[in-house]
């Protein structure tokens, strides 16, 4: 048995007639005869009952038509899902976010999931640093990160996908935090907490610090912590203020002891979606293709 044979078959069933039937299917009467004669022999059964004014289906016949169109759904369903593997519309993809940041993300992988549902999605929270340790082990495929350095990501792909302000934390009653925005002048004499990992892994100090370098500026920095947590502990408990990326603002603004301010606001960072290389995830290329037409 083969799908033409079922083709056959089917076409013949529908119609009612080998002549009609060939005629659908582009091929001679004869072509459609002998197929159909040659299933029954396979089959073992009487497919048609044929007389010289009309063709009909045995209750055999009537069976088959249904499995038959069963068969044939399952085969180019089938052939679709190999297809779509191939492709990377389909399979999974280990995502890796920052902290706090999933605000950013929602609506354009909500939008990828429902173009893609086939493809499952698993996803990870973790501090940036962590972020790139993992990808570059190869636990995650997919990253999105702020980028402060982007020399770190040697060996990586980087797509941007938005562009982030920065905000100051600073305790509720600190004499700043009336004002509307704050500078690097307001800050420079202030005792800084830096969101980093203490040796600055990824750079994560250096936009900030460097700014207030160039400006004619030597900023106290109280800690380094990478933990968000943390910093906005130490903010509350009037340890310090910090410089964090916007996305922050939702756990600041559920602690009244805190305050965010929008902070140089012509300063941005690169927040990207960020992978290996050599990674050869089908479904990867298929998201990073997603992502980038979503920001031309």
């Amino acid at each position: 048995m083969n799908t033409r044979q079922i083709e056959y078959f089917l076409a013949v069933a529908e119609e009612l007639s080998f002549t009609k039937a060939a005629e659908k299917m582009y091929v001679s009467q004869t072509a459609v005869t002998q197929q159909i004669r040659a299933l029954e022999e396979q089959m073992g059964v009487q497919l048609f009952s044929r007389t010289k004014k009309k063709v009909e289906l045995t209750s055999a016949g009537e069976l088959f038509m249904i499995e038959g169109r069963q068969i044939l759904e399952h085969i180019e369903n089938a052939f679709t899902h190999v297809r779509d593997a191939s492709a990377g519309m389909t399979g999974g993809l280990e995502i890796g976010f920052a902290n706090y940041a999933s605000n950013i993300l929602a609506n354009s992988l909500q939008e990828f999931h429902s173009r893609y549902p086939n493809i499952k999605l698993h996803f990870k929270s973790y501090n940036p640093s962590v972020l790139l340790d993992r990808l570059r082990l190869g636990e995650l495929d997919l990253i999105f990160s702020p980028i402060f350095e982007p020399s770190v990501y040697q060996g990586c792909l980087l797509q941007e996908v938005s562009r982030v302000s920065l905000i100051a934390v600073l305790p509720s009653s600190h004499p700043l935090a009336g004002k509307h925005y704050l500078t690097k002048k307001d800050l420079a004499d202030q005792r800084l907490i830096l969101a980093c990992t203490p040796d600055s892994k990824i750079g994560e100090d250096r936009k900030i610090i460097d700014s207030f370098v160039t400006a004619g500026f030597h900023p106290d920095i109280v800690d380094r912590i990478e933990d968000i947590e943390t910093v906005l502990l130490m903010v509350a408990v009037q340890m310090g203020v910090s410089i964090l990326p916007s996305y922050i603002t939702l756990p600041v603004s559920n602690d009244r002891r805190i305050v965010a301010i929008p902070y140089e606001p012509d300063v941005r960072v690169n927040y990207s979606a960020i992978c290996m290389e050599e990674n050869q995830n089908p479904a990867l290329e298929i998201m990073t293709k997603f992502l980038k037409e979503r920001s031309e």
